[in-house]
């Protein structure tokens, strides 16, 4: 019998968060490196590689820094595949 009535289990509510890069803008600062070196690198020209573009959980505030401090706004972070807006 299935309790309808029970919590969610922890984490599965959170949205799938990925992060794209829109390499047309990429100057090649490398402050998303800075900020989340687990999630971005740059190649051998100096612009932004994102290693995986599904943010971990342990990850998310790193990638978050990496989305607001990037110059020239190359990063946006989806939610469920939607923009979110990062001050």
């Amino acid at each position: 019998m299935a309790v309808e009535d029970e919590e969610p289990e922890p984490g599965t509510d959170r949205p799938e968060l990925t992060v794209v890069a829109d390499m047309s803008l990429c100057d090649g600062y490398g402050e998303c490196v800075k900020a989340a070196p687990a999630v971005f690198a740059l190649d051998d020209d100096g612009y932004v590689l994102i290693k995986d573009p599904n943010v971990s959980e342990e990850e998310e505030a790193r990638v978050i820094r990496a989305v607001s401090r990037c110059p020239k706004g190359v990063l946006t972070l989806l939610a469920d595949g939607k923009p979110v807006d990062i001050p």
